[in-house]
């Protein structure tokens, strides 16, 4: 038997934990593959690998640094590649911007032959797990998935999900009846539906989206609406331009309950490769990035249909995302179906969107971060920031709002990639995600509708500016 690949054995795991770069441990022990898998993961194709024992010392101090952002570090992709040789996060003191600590895992002693680069990381709402995408080959392998899932006080292992393909992101959002829960979502290739784990209970998969509610179609990424109520996800679309892409492309958002998680909904998008959805506040319109024509589209929920566009500022965005004022989106110029390696950030002016001269609504600022993929919103008003990760400058870069330039610069610290995070506020070890890919959440959604006037009296927001 070979030791340097971890085993479901409790005689050998604790030894093949300890192969993990810095050591291993669990809070809830470890899980057998009969008490963990439910029909759902069976339905799904998600397979508990491994099963380790994450306890341990701390590996940082949150009394320290009670709000942080965790990010990935990996090996980059697409001919840009960096120091690192493993998947890996990184936790950053989101006040001081310094570096709190960081953690690589050798997934090479598992008998890997490559390490997928990284691209997402999802937080437990509770702040008590991370999310790290990974696997082995590219893009589009089959079989070769793996989702790591690591006790974020010790920041070791305590579950390896094999999947059918390589995942894509992880995000944590509140369901309709309150339930905090995560969604793991892959790559468009149509191999592994996403699917829903319950941190409160073991990481078990109970949900999902199956490929027969999006026709078999490849589904890209999702977003959860501020209700919790619906799942927001992109299905078809093609990396060449549709004929016309002014008419109706194979592209469309599949509108899906986060209860019964069937279909409820779909709407066409003009664009032959729609990426990011971003909910207004209040949850009444999404704002949906197109890489294709370099669009940002709103769409009417209660219409069912997109009521204006407006061009991005920007060739190529994927993320786009909404300051503390809904006034204003940011589009993250990555280059996507383009160039891919964009290094500017795009303003559009979402009262503008659609009317007579709507484009001097727009601006576009150079960050020099490279390949920027997306940003996530600072939870705190007054720092009103926009935290960028550069997947090929191997930064997060902090975007301004109000002074609308790059004021800050942090290195990974060994050198590696880094694709998205979460901002994470802790009392103690209770923790809370603030914000994530999915936008604002708990607290920090709260805070921004009193804000706004949803909630209590309206604040002065001046029109210019986006300091509060």
């Amino acid at each position: 038997m070979n030791i340097l690949r971890f085993t479901r054995l409790a005689a050998i795991a604790g030894l093949a934990a300890a192969l993990i770069s810095g050591g291993a441990t669990s809070s809830f022990g470890q899980s057998s593959t009969a008490d963990w898998t439910t029909s759902w993961a069976k339905k799904l194709g998600v397979k508990l690998e491994e099963s380790l024992n994450s306890r341990g010392p701390d590996a940082w101090k949150s009394a320290d640094n009670p709000l942080v952002f965790i990010t990935t570090e990996g090996p980059g992709y697409s001919g840009l590649l960096s120091r690192t040789k493993l998947p890996g996060v990184v936790v950053i003191d989101a006040d001081s911007r310094k570096v709190v600590t960081s953690q690589n895992y050798d997934v090479l002693s598992f008998g890997w032959k490559s390490v997928m680069e990284p691209h997402g990381l999802g937080v437990s709402g509770d702040g008590k797990w991370i999310y790290l995408p990974t696997g082995e080959g590219s893009f589009g392998t089959r079989d070769k998935g793996r989702l790591l899932i690591i006790n974020a006080r010790t920041l070791k292992l305590d579950k390896v999900l094999k999947l059918q393909s390589n995942p894509h992101h992880a995000k944590s959002f509140i369901n309709g009846a309150g339930k905090s829960l995560v969604l793991v979502e892959s790559f468009m290739g149509g191999r592994q539906p996403t699917f829903i784990l319950d941190p409160a209970n073991d990481n078990k998969v109970v949900g999902g989206v199956e490929k027969s509610v999006v026709n078999g179609k490849r589904s890209g990424l999702g977003f959860i609406s501020p209700d919790g109520e619906e799942l927001f996800m992109v299905v078809g679309g093609h990396h060449s331009p549709p004929k016309t892409l002014d008419k109706k492309s194979s592209a469309a958002i599949y509108r899906i309950d986060t209860k019964s998680w069937q279909r409820k909904g779909m709407v066409s998008i003009p664009d032959g490769n729609p990426i990011w959805t971003s909910f207004s506040s209040d949850g009444r319109f999404a704002y949906i990035s197109g890489s294709h024509g370099s669009n940002v589209f709103k769409y009417d929920r209660s219409a069912n249909e997109i009521v204006s566009y407006s061009r991005s500022g920007v060739l190529g965005p994927y993320g786009a995302h909404l300051g503390w004022k809904d006034r204003f989106l940011y589009s993250v110029g990555k280059g996507e179906s383009s160039h891919n390696r964009g290094k500017v950030l795009g303003l559009v002016d979402t009262k503008l969107m659609g009317k007579p001269r709507g484009n001097f609504g727009m601006d576009q600022f150079t960050t020099n971060c490279v390949r920027g993929d997306h940003g996530t919103l600072h939870p705190d008003p007054e720092a009103n920031e926009l935290w960028i990760t550069c997947n090929s400058s191997f930064e997060v870069v902090v975007f301004d709002l109000d002074q609308r330039k790059v004021t800050a610069r942090i290195a990974m610290p060994n050198g590696g990639s880094t694709h998205s995070g979460a901002f994470v506020k802790y009392a103690g070890w209770n923790g809370e995600v603030l914000s994530d890919q999915n936008g604002l959440q708990g607290n920090a959604l709260a805070l921004k509708r009193k804000l706004l006037g949803m909630a209590g009296a309206r604040p002065s927001l001046p029109d210019t500016v986006e300091r509060h």
